[in-house]
C-alpha cells in the first residue's frame, strides 16, 4: 500500500470538508455547495476506502498542518523511543533542535513545541478514524464482510493513535466517534477503551488483509497483547502472542538485515512483517527517517548517533554469550578524538554480528558507499569526518534503515528511505512471548524461544570487507541453559535490546519493566557525554501534557479539562 503525496494531501483536505459537514449545525453550512464532498458523497464503498487511506496516512505522524513538524511527531519513535532512552544520542550540533537537548536529558517541557506536535498528530489521526465510523454509520448500501472488514481497520487506527498517546502521556482523553466536544478531560485511564477498540477489530479483520499495508487480525492481537504487556497482564498477553505465533503465517527471516531492505515487503504470509508503516518511494518517504542521514552521504542531517552503552552491548564472551552484567564495565574501542586522517585499528573484541548492521563505526564497511576517504576498501566508515560533533554526541552513527547509495542515486535526497518500518515484527512478538515464558517460570519454552533469534544471528550473513573477510571478530552462540528465572529475566531483556535496537521500542520496554529511573540515572552517570554528566535527570516515566493543549481546551470560565501529569506539576 505504497502511498503517493497527492492523494493523502487530497484526502487530508476531504476530512476537513467531511468533519465540518459532520459536526456544524448552523443552517447556512447546511445547504451544499456544487462538488463539495459531503457523507453523501463517500458513503459508498469507495468513498470509505479513500477515508481508510487517509487515516494510514496518519500511522507515521507527519498529518500536514500543525501536526507536521517533522520528527517532533514522528511515530517511528526514534526519537520518544530511542533517542528518550539510554540506546542513543540527540546528534548533529548543540544547537540544532535544542528541544532534544531537553528529552534527551529527561527535562522535556509542556511549553515544548514538540508534545505540542506529538499530541496534535495522535488526534489527527484519531480524527480521521472517527469519520470513518461517522461515514460508515450512514452507509446502506455494502456486503457485511466488507462493513466489517472497514469497521475493524477503522477501530484498530483509533486503538493504535490511543494506545500511541497513552504510551507517550499516560493520562489522556478518549475521544470516539459520536462525541461532540473536543474539551474532554484526562481524568481517567482510558485503558478498557483501547482494550475494547481492539478486541473488536479482531472480531471483524479477516486474516489475510485485502492489500498489503492494511489492518489484518494477527495485527491487531499483536497490539492488543502489547497493550496488556505494558500493564504486565501477562496471562491475557500470552493467548494472543500464541494465536500469531501458531498461526503459520509468520517467520524469521534467514538473515537479520532482511527486515531492512525493500525486498520482502510484499509478502503477507511467509513473512517477518505483521505489521508496518508504508514508507514511500525515493523523495517521499517518512520523515522520520530524513533527519538520521549522514550529511557527506545522503545530504542530511546528523541525529540518533546511537550510544557507547548500546555498542557495549554487543560484546560477547569466549561461548559467544552477552555479558548481562558487565557489558558497560570497559568501553568497546573506538575513534572519539582521533581524526579521519590519523590512523585507527578497530578493536577485535568478541562482538554479537548485529552491531554493525545497526551501528556505522570506524573502519566498518558501510552499506554500498563509495566513501574513500581511508586506505585500504573504499566503503569504510570514514569516522570523525561524518560525525558532525564527536565530543558532544559520540563517535557513533545509526546505519539501520539508512538509504543505500543506489536509493540516493535513484533520487533520494536528505537521507529519506524507502525502508518500510515494522511495528509489530516476528521476532518482536517471539521475544515477547518469552518474557511471559519467564514469568509463568517456563525457562524451557522462554529458552527456546531466546534461541531462535540468537541462532537467527549466528546463521545471519555479517558484514565483510572486500576480499570477504569478516569486518570484526563476530561470536555469537545460543545459551546452553537458562539456571533460573533471574537470568532467564535478565536474558530475555537483554536480547530484546540486541534485536531491536534503534526500532523505537527501549524506551517503552523500560517502563513497562519499571526500571526506566534506574537504568537512565545509570546511564547518565556511566556515558562520559558532557550534556549527559552535568544535566542527565530523570523527571517521569512520561511526556508533560502540552500546555498550549491544556490552554485551549479550558472551559467557558477558564476552569483547565486536562490536568498536567503530577511530575510535571
Amino acid at each position: 500500500m505504497k502511498k503517493t503525496n497527492n492523494l493523502l494531501k487530497a484526502i487530508s483536505l476531504l476530512i476537513v470538508a467531511i468533519s465540518c459537514t459532520l459536526g456544524c449545525t448552523e443552517d447556512y453550512v447546511d445547504i451544499n455547495p456544487q462538488g463539495s464532498l459531503t457523507p453523501e458523497v463517500l458513503n459508498n464503498l469507495d468513498g470509505l476506502d479513500a477515508l481508510l487511506l487517509a487515516a494510514y496516512g496518519a500511522l507515521d505522524g507527519h498529518t500536514g498542518g500543525v501536526t507536521n513538524l517533522g520528527w517532533q511527531n514522528d511515530h517511528t519513535n526514534w526519537l520518544y523511543g530511542e533517542v528518550a532512552s539510554d540506546n542513543a544520542l540527540k546528534g548533529s550540533s548543540i544547537g540544532d533542535q535544542p528541544d532534544m537537548n531537553l528529552l534527551e536529558q529527561g527535562e522535556m517541557s509542556p511549553a515544548s513545541p514538540y508534545m505540542d506536535a506529538l499530541w496534535g498528530s495522535i488526534y489527527e489521526g484519531v480524527a480521521r478514524t472517527n469519520t470513518v465510523l461517522q461515514v460508515l454509520a450512514i452507509t446502506e448500501d455494502l456486503s457485511a464482510a466488507d462493513r466489517d472488514r472497514i469497521e475493524g481497520e477503522a477501530r484498530f487506527l483509533r486503538a493504535h493513535y490511543h494506545h500511541y498517546g497513552r504510551r507517550y502521556f499516560d493520562r489522556i482523553p478518549y475521544i470516539g466517534e459520536n462525541a461532540t466536544d473536543f474539551r474532554v478531560p484526562n481524568d481517567r485511564d482510558i485503558f478498557s477503551d483501547i482494550e475494547a477498540d481492539y478486541q473488536m477489530a479482531i472480531t471483524k479483520l479477516p486474516m489475510d488483509p485485502t492489500q498489503v499495508g492494511r489492518a489484518h487480525r494477527s495485527a491487531a492481537q499483536a497490539s492488543l497483547a502489547k497493550l496488556y504487556m505494558d500493564e504486565g497482564n501477562f496471562s491475557a498477553a500470552k493467548p494472543l502472542l500464541d494465536a500469531i505465533i501458531n498461526s503459520g503465517r509468520y517467520r524469521l527471516f534467514d538473515h537479520y538485515n532482511d527486515n531492512f531492505v525493500t525486498t520482502a515487503e510484499a509478502l503477507i504470509t511467509d513473512t517477518e512483517f505483521i505489521f508496518q508503516i508504508q514508507a514511500l518511494s525515493r523523495q517521499d518517504e517518512l520523515n522520520g527517517r530524513l533527519v538520521n542521514g549522514i550529511a557527506q552521504l545522503h545530504g542530511c542531517c546528523g541525529f540518533l548517533q546511537p550510544s557507547q552503552n548500546l555498542v557495549n552491548a554487543h560484546k560477547t564472551d569466549a561461548n559467544g554469550l552477552p555479558l548481562l552484567d558487565t557489558f558497560n564495565d570497559v568501553d568497546l574501542a573506538n575513534d572519539q578524538g582521533i581524526a579521519t586522517t590519523e590512523p585507527f585499528t578497530p578493536p577485535a573484541d568478541n562482538l554479537d554480528p548485529r552491531l554493525d548492521y545497526t551501528v556505522a563505526r570506524r573502519g566498518i564497511p558501510f552499506l554500498d558507499f563509495e566513501i574513500d576517504l581511508l586506505d585500504g576498501d573504499a566503503n569504510l566508515f570514514p569516522g570523525q569526518d561524518f560525525v558532525v560533533d564527536q565530543v558532544t554526541y559520540g563517535p557513533y552513527r545509526a546505519k539501520k534503515f539508512l538509504p543505500t547509495k543506489a536509493e540516493v542515486d535513484g533520487g533520494a535526497f536528505l537521507g529519506v528511505s524507502s525502508v518500510n518500518y515494522s511495528i509489530h515484527r516476528y521476532a518482536d512478538i517471539l521475544l515477547l512471548r518469552a518474557e511471559v515464558a519467564v514469568e509463568e517460570n517456563d525457562l524451557v519454552t522462554a529458552l527456546n524461544l531466546v534461541n531462535q533469534i540468537r541462532n537467527r544471528a549466528k546463521n545471519s550473513e555479517v558484514i565483510r570487507f572486500a576480499d570477504g573477510s569478516p569486518a570484526a571478530n563476530y561470536v555469537i552462540e545460543p545459551y546452553p541453559s537458562f539456571p533460573d528465572r533471574e537470568f532467564a529475566r535478565k536474558a530475555v531483556r537483554f536480547e530484546r535490546r540486541l534485536e531491536l535496537a534503534l526500532e523505537g521500542f527501549r524506551w517503552y520496554d523500560l517502563v513497562r519493566w519499571g526500571i526506566a529511573r534506574e537504568t537512565m540515572l545509570e546511564y547518565f552517570r556511566t556515558e562520559k557525554r558532557p550534556l549527559l554528566t552535568a544535566l542527565g535527570t530523570y523527571t517521569s516515566d512520561y511526556m508533560p501534557i502540552p500546555s498550549n493543549q491544556i490552554d485551549i481546551t479550558r472551559d467557558d470560565e477558564g476552569n483547565p479539562t486536562l490536568v498536567q501529569n503530577q511530575d510535571y506539576q
